[in-house]
């Protein structure tokens, strides 16, 4: 039955085999599109100098519960792999129904021109996982390359060089150019160079505007602060200057007074003023709880005066005092809480 198959995933070798002239590369996962079922392939390469006509490897399937599912010998017959060449993508060495979790290798034999080869004398050396570069970084250096494979770092080791693709190159390979996505080793490296140094640069422009903006916006709370306090006493002594010459009350003397309060309002100002803005005039503002008449207190000037309204003479300096506070310490507590909250969010959003 024929059928396409879909790559389910793919792993890199984390390995390389010092000396060895092939190197196993990847192990992928690929689901039929009509059965289900799912196929193995491993994925080799020829570093050494000679034309690879043969290998042997052993390999063993596990499902997630570490389950062997498969363990045999693979043969690749009738290569004709140059070197730097990738083979082995195309062949299923095992096809299973029941999920593959993880796919162990092992070479065996390699025949190079037909002369064989003992793989398993070569020591396996660990390799570093590749690090990924941040995703803004790798889409420049993409565009900028013509490659949308590089999504790593470029490194060095002493086993080799990484692609920014992720394909491992040995030393014994002796290749600048990747043979997986073909980028140039040079040139990929000078890329990426240049793109983090205009990146470093944009920092510190970006790190100078702010601190210039901090510098900036810092001060002017308290300029703004001291502008204000200033105001705000200019206008409490301006306050003090024109309280005694506040007008009065007004009473509009042709209104209709039927009782005897507003005869009584009458009788205590007769120029419809409630208070005489003539100092001197002492007796003539005065008002008292009784309905009396006022010539029973001529006399008796120790009475003492109670009521709505009082002589100007009667404000003492702890009055005037006392409604200057409750006049402005409102306006000026607000005031100065603004100021407060407006410098905490700028440190909070501009300079920490």
């Amino acid at each position: 039955m024929d059928q396409n198959f879909s790559l389910m995933a793919q792993s890199r070798a984390n390995y390389y085999t010092a000396g060895s002239p092939v190197q196993f590369v990847r192990v992928e996962l690929l689901k039929g599109d009509v059965t289900g079922e799912v196929a193995v392939c491993l994925t080799f390469k020829n570093v050494g100098t000679e034309p690879l006509t043969g290998l042997v490897v052993h390999f063993k399937c596990k499902d997630a519960a570490g389950q062997i599912l498969c363990e045999d010998d693979f043969y690749y017959e009738d290569l004709n792999a140059q070197p730097g060449d990738l083979f082995g993508s195309d062949d299923a060495v095992f096809v299973s129904d029941t999920p593959v979790s993880s796919v162990e290798t092992e070479q065996d034999r390699a025949f190079l021109n037909g002369r064989g080869v003992n793989l398993r004398e070569y020591k396996r050396v660990r390799l570093p996982q590749p690090r990924v570069l941040p995703g803004s970084i790798a889409k420049i250096l993409q565009q900028r390359t013509g490659n949308p494979q590089l999504t790593c770092v470029p490194q060095d080791t002493e086993y080799g060089w990484f692609c920014a693709c992720g394909a491992f190159h040995p030393n014994e390979e002796a290749a600048q150019v990747c043979s997986e996505c073909g980028g140039d080793r040079a040139y990929i490296k000078a890329s990426l160079t240049s793109i983090l140094e205009e990146a470093r640069q944009a920092a510190e422009r970006q790190q100078q505007e702010l601190n210039a903006v901090a510098n900036a916006a810092a001060p002017a709370p308290r300029n703004t602060a001291a502008a204000t306090a200033a105001a705000a006493q200019a206008a409490i002594a301006s306050e003090e200057d024109d309280v005694v010459d506040e007008p009065t009350a007004q009473f509009n003397p042709s209104a209709d007074a039927t009782n005897a309060e507003m005869a009584r309002v009458r009788q205590y100002a007769p120029n419809g003023r409630l208070f005489e803005d003539d100092a001197e005039d002492e007796e003539g503002t005065r008002m008292f709880d009784t309905d009396e008449d006022e010539d029973e207190y001529d006399d008796e000037p120790s009475v003492r005066r109670r009521g709505r309204y009082a002589d100007d003479d009667e404000e003492s300096e702890d009055d005037v005092m006392a409604e200057r506070i409750i006049r402005w310490a409102p306006p000026i507590t607000a005031v100065v809480c603004a100021l407060i909250v407006a410098v905490s969010l700028i440190y909070y959003f501009v300079i920490a």
